[in-house]
C-alpha cells in the first residue's frame, strides 16, 4: 500500500502499488578524453587550451604580425607542382560534373513518365 505524506501519495510509489519508481537516467553527454600521462599530446593540448582561456584577447595588430611570421615559415609549391595539382583538380571537377550530369539525365528520363499529367 502506498504511504501518505501530507495527504499526498508518495511520489516514489506508482499508483498501482508495484513499488518505488526508479528515476530516469540522465543522458550521457559527450565523452571527455582524460589527460592521461600516457597521452602527452592530449595533456599538452589541454594545457594550451586552459592557458588560452585565461589569456587576454589578442589585438588585431598582433594577430596579423603573428600570421605574417607563420606565412614566412610556409613552404610554397613551385610553379610546376602548382600547375600539375591545378590540372588534376580541374580534371576531377569536370569528370565528377559529367558523372553527376549523366546520372541526373538518366534518372530524369526514368522519372519523367511517372510524373507526367497525361496518365490516368
Amino acid at each position: 500500500m502506498a504511504k501518505i505524506y501530507n495527504n499526498k501519495q508518495n511520489p516514489d510509489d506508482p499508483k498501482d502499488g508495484s513499488g518505488p519508481v526508479k528515476p530516469a537516467a540522465k543522458p550521457a553527454g559527450p565523452a571527455k578524453p582524460a589527460a592521461a600521462p600516457g597521452n602527452p599530446r592530449l595533456a599538452d593540448a589541454t594545457r594550451r587550451a586552459q592557458s588560452m582561456a585565461k589569456a587576454n584577447p589578442t589585438s588585431p595588430a598582433q594577430f596579423f604580425q603573428e600570421a605574417w611570421v607563420e606565412l614566412k615559415k610556409t613552404t610554397w609549391p613551385d610553379r610546376d607542382v602548382l600547375t600539375k595539382s591545378t590540372t588534376v583538380v580541374l580534371a576531377l571537377v569536370v569528370a565528377v560534373a559529367i558523372w553527376v550530369g549523366g546520372i541526373d539525365f538518366v534518372l530524369g528520363r526514368i522519372a519523367a513518365p511517372l510524373f507526367s499529367a497525361s496518365g490516368h
